[in-house]
């Protein structure tokens, strides 16, 4: 199946064990024995996921009489599951790639309930710095895009657990993990 695919997806498997490490608590990094040559011999399972988001493009018109309106363009998110939502501070790179359906998480919030994440990141995110005249908000497209994610299973004497590595950046994504199983941001 095509997918559009947010980011360029840097991290390849064998980078794994050094992000998961980096990801631990420093109370665990202090045992000596837990080092990433541990914690790849460990490794159970690893799986690439595509984890639903949705991008909105949109256009901030701040009317300023009597001069031009301000236009400004934004780049809005909604986690396409738990519906956490926000803006990005950069717009990354949208890579159209063919993946197996069983490695893409299917959203639970579809297009048409959209709308109400949309006026939510509006209303909390963007207009909070406007004093006094709110600006006027043109949507220019929404996407459906994936979020490309290791899912790694760990087990060794020291540790056992399941790390989110984010497939771009190489961070962990805990908040997805917990989020996903929680339904704190929908509306």
């Amino acid at each position: 199946m095509e997918v559009s695919v947010l980011g360029n997806e840097q991290i390849k498997e064998q980078d794994l064990p050094e992000h998961m490490y980096k990801s631990l608590k420093p109370s665990l990094k202090w045992n000596r024995h837990l080092n990433p040559e541990v914690l790849k011999q460990g490794i159970i399972d690893i799986e690439k996921i595509y984890y639903p988001m949705w991008t909105v493009r949109m256009l901030v018109i701040a009317d300023r009489k009597p001069f031009s309106p301000k236009v400004k363009p934004n780049l809005a998110f909604i986690d396409g599951i738990s519906g956490y939502r926000g803006l990005l501070s950069s717009v990354p790179p949208l890579v159209s790639k063919a993946v197996s359906n069983s490695s893409i998480k299917q959203p639970t919030i579809t297009k048409e309930e959209l709308n109400k994440y949309i006026y939510d990141v509006q209303d909390k995110q963007i207009n909070r710095s406007y004093v006094l005249k709110k600006p006027r908000y043109e949507i220019k497209e929404i996407n459906q895009t994936h979020l490309p994610l290791w899912k790694v299973e760990v087990s060794t004497d020291y540790l056992t657990k399941t790390f989110l590595i984010n497939g771009n950046t190489g961070e962990p994504e805990e908040l997805i993990q917990k989020l996903s199983t929680s339904d704190e941001w929908t509306l």
